[in-house]
């Protein structure tokens, strides 16, 4: 049992809380201090006691309370305390070690898609080639592309890349070369970045749940739901930017939350700045939620002094991107919102065809995006979860609950990014398992789900698991191949079962011949 605060150590003016209370009379108890009715009870108890309410809240002990129902703070519980708090760290452990094995076995360790292609380039060609140009690598070939200066270069942004880069060249030296079919550089790459920070984002969502009331196993359950029943482990299958930018905004938020519920404000708030802005340089429309929760610091009383922090780390962290971009083209505007620049012999890019350069309206756009949400390829279809989530996040704020501010702002920048790949795109993200552009923010929306476990009864358990049945399985099929195929099936579910077996037959023939 837990350890509480007592309500009084104090003994008689100038006597130790440890010494003998038997020459003690109420006499010597100042006449303002009231005595509870557990210390009338049983006068020779040396310390106070807690009981715990039925929702893990502390309250006074009341008349009859018997010692069976109480907390004590003696030498034997202190044990017991410290024995159940090594078992339950040992439980958190173990679970985590299980979410490692299962990221290290859901790697997709090829390049699938043009998305990931032109990113490999990008690392091949900075550290086998010295050069940001992407023409002399093994994946040239691939058409997320852009033509500047009579030279091809990747359409995307450079964190992600500027990461795995970081991560091939020791991998280079020791001579695992990346290549267009199964390779082991490609596995090494992606474990070590985007699986790394898969697993790295859910120790962090689950830290961010300690600022709940729920105890260490409803912590984990809803930490597992997040790393293995959404699509959050299919996008981290591959190299891509949405899953980095996921992981990075649950660990922004959870030092977030650090800076407000625990202090240290400046190191918490420039850690959250970092990270948030590492995840607004992999994909642009995120920057939604660090310009947002800046305006959160500001605002906040107690956070406002470090607002400085949090915008210096923001720069830091968009800078290098700013600065490959500015290096291919000259400008801070990012090349994929440039259409001259796709303008190239066999570009399969054209204006309509690039998000951001154009505004849908009148009924494409209203099925557009029923299509986005809730079509054969929805995000909420292939995120059940989030159909809990929502409603329980927008009950956070119009109720007043304690996360009301995190909940609104969460919940008004996921409007302005799902409005904005409504209005500004038309092809559903390209040959992807759901919408790809969505899963940078399900971290933040699952953190909602904390109600649904915050008190007893046995239907809240089977609501969960009701949903993770359905969800896991969803998951784990999309991390088959997050780049799944529209001219082998149009609804990628469908599309990736059955690619399965010939995925499965590729690979053993590559690891048999290896």
């Amino acid at each position: 049992m837990r350890l509480s605060e007592p309500y009084d150590t104090r003994g008689a003016p100038g006597q130790s809380p440890e010494a003998p209370r038997a020459g003690r009379t109420r006499a010597a108890v100042p006449a303002s201090r009231p005595t509870s009715p557990a210390f009338a009870a049983a006068p020779g108890r040396r310390l106070g006691f807690r009981r715990h309410g039925g929702d893990g809240r502390r309250t006074a002990p009341g008349p009859g309370t018997g010692p069976q129902r109480l907390e004590r703070t003696g030498s034997d519980d202190m044990t017991g305390d410290r024995a159940s708090t090594r078992q339950g760290r040992w439980s958190v452990l173990g679970v985590f070690l299980g979410l490692a094995v299962i990221g290290a076995l859901t790697i997709v360790p090829k390049v699938m898609g043009w998305n990931d292609g032109t990113r490999m380039a990008t690392i091949q060609a900075l550290v086998q080639h010295h050069t940001l140009s992407i023409e002399p690598t093994s994946f040239a070939s691939v058409n997320d592309k852009v033509f500047i200066g009579g030279h091809f270069y990747s359409d995307k942004l450079a964190t992600p890349q500027l990461l795995g880069a970081a991560v091939y060249w020791p991998i280079w030296h020791l001579g695992i070369r990346l290549a267009p079919d199964w390779n082991l550089a490609y596995y090494l790459v992606t474990l070590f970045t985007v699986k790394l920070f898969w697993l790295l984002g859910l120790v962090a969502f689950y830290g961010s749940l300690a600022f709940t009331r729920l105890d260490r196993v409803r912590r984990l359950w809803l930490t597992v739901a997040l790393g293995i029943g959404t699509l959050v482990l299919s996008w981290s299958a591959t190299f891509n930017n949405h899953s980095l930018a996921a992981s990075w905004v649950a660990i922004a938020f959870w030092f977030l939350l650090r800076a407000r519920n625990k202090g240290r404000v400046l190191p918490n708030l420039f850690l959250s700045g970092l990270f948030f802005g590492l995840a607004g340089s992999s994909d642009v429309p995120t920057m939604a939620f660090p310009a947002a929760f800046g305006l959160y610091v500001l605002l906040d009383r107690r956070l406002r002094r470090g607002t400085w922090a949090y915008v210096v780390a923001l720069l830091i962290a968009v800078a290098p991107a700013l600065a490959v971009n500015y290096a291919i083209s000259g400008s801070l505007v990012p090349v994929q919102i440039v259409p001259r620049y796709f303008d190239f012999p066999g570009s399969p890019w054209n204006a309509e065809h690039l998000t951001g350069t154009g505004v849908n309206s009148g009924s494409f756009l209203g099925r557009y995006t029923t299509g986005m949400l809730v079509g054969m390829r929805g995000f909420l279809v292939y995120n059940p979860l989030s159909l809990l989530a929502l409603p329980l996040m927008v009950r956070e704020f119009v109720r007043r609950r304690r996360f009301a501010s995190e909940a609104l702002v969460i919940f008004l920048m996921s409007v302005v990014i799902v409005g904005y790949y409504c209005l500004a795109s038309n092809n559903y993200g390209g040959d992807a398992y759901s919408i790809r552009w969505f899963v940078t923010m399900l971290p933040l929306w699952m953190f909602f789900l904390y109600p649904l476990l915050e008190g007893k009864g046995a239907w809240r358990w089977v609501v969960l698991g009701a949903f993770l049945a359905v969800s896991v399985p969803i998951a784990v099929i999309g991390a088959w191949n997050p780049w799944s195929r529209a001219d082998v099936n149009p609804v990628p579910l469908l599309s990736n079962l059955k690619m399965a077996p010939d995925l499965a037959r590729s690979l053993w023939a590559a690891i048999t011949h290896s």
